[in-house]
């Protein structure tokens, strides 16, 4: 068999199954009912502490929910708190290669506590066709997943004496931005919501980063599948849905991964109150700890605006 008809093979499968999941995402719209499910009831956590330095306590924590489904997270909880001290909580999403390892790139910030939830799914530095396609089960699901899990591990440090109910933030940065204002249309029990290079048209922005590596064909059939496949995940859907909770975005100037017009495209949905504030520079990664340094002096800066943190943080 030539290649071309090869290649007509594999994108004659691709339309088909993306009418599939547009049946699928037709026929469900609404994914909170989904979602409150899939988180269920918490019944058991189990705290391994793996260390601790002169600000913190570095833990690894393991929740399971009442049906058995488990969420791994990095955990970080002030040192020496004796006096009963409640702390603003961060639920950080970072990038795709830190996952719950994400507490462990946290600089420059104190009497916070911060829990990172895990990726169970792992992707691919790039994609041929094929290997799409055979991720795409995998994809969904845990992508998906990301919601409860977040939604359980809220329940969690509800429970915990140490947390300050009343500051808690979701910040999701690169890769774990998309999952902000989906959550937090669902769960309100957030007091700010921040996303760190991040922005808006799932489809556009998966057929951009494929096109920066694979062909047109490739990068279009990608952006198509991935759209549909994410979107119950779509963050222009639900930039509406996050005030009154406040948003702040920050973004990079030079952003080869998520270009300006995408951000500008999500904040101009959302409604007050929100801030953006542009670095100049390229895609956020950790290995750099001088932009990791100015995200997270602007994060407090914006934070203490609206009096979630202080002088001491």
């Amino acid at each position: 068999m030539s290649r071309f008809f090869k290649w007509l093979l594999w994108a004659v499968a691709a339309a088909g199954l993306i009418l599939i999941l547009c049946g699928v995402y037709v026929g469900w719209l609404d994914y909170g009912g989904y979602f409150a499910s899939a988180k269920g009831r918490l019944v058991e956590s189990r705290l391994l502490q793996s260390g601790s330095d002169s600000l913190y306590r570095h833990s690894w924590l393991s929740l399971v929910n009442d049906a058995g489904n488990k969420v791994e997270c990095g955990l970080l909880v002030p040192a020496g708190n004796d006096s009963g001290r409640r702390f603003p909580v961060v639920i950080l999403m970072g990038g795709k290669a830190t996952g719950k390892h994400a507490i462990n790139y946290v600089l420059n910030i104190r009497n916070v506590i911060i829990a990172s939830p895990d990726y169970p799914y792992t992707p691919r530095d790039s994609y041929t066709l094929p290997q799409l396609l055979a991720d795409i089960p995998e994809i969904r699901r845990t992508a998906l997943g990301m919601v409860p899990s977040v939604m359980l591990l809220t329940d969690y440090l509800w429970q915990r004496p140490d947390v300050d109910t009343t500051k808690l933030i979701l910040l999701g940065y690169s890769f774990g931005s998309p999952f902000v204002p989906c959550i937090s249309a669902y769960d309100r029990r957030a007091a700010a919501v921040a996303m760190v290079f991040g922005g808006g048209d799932l489809t556009a922005l998966i057929r951009h980063n494929v096109g920066r590596y694979r062909g047109t064909l490739v990068s279009q059939l990608a952006g198509l599948l991935g759209g549909v496949l994410l979107s119950p995940l779509e963050p222009l859907r639900y930039a509406k849905s996050i005030s009154p909770i406040p948003l702040i975005m920050i973004n990079g100037s030079e952003d080869e991964q998520i270009p300006r017009k995408y951000a500008e495209r999500f904040y101009s949905e959302a409604r007050q109150p929100k801030r953006i504030v542009w670095l100049e520079a390229r895609h956020v990664n950790p290995r750099n700890v001088e932009l990791t340094r100015k995200i997270v002096a602007t994060l407090k800066v914006e934070l203490s605006r609206i009096d979630i943190m202080t002088d001491d943080n």
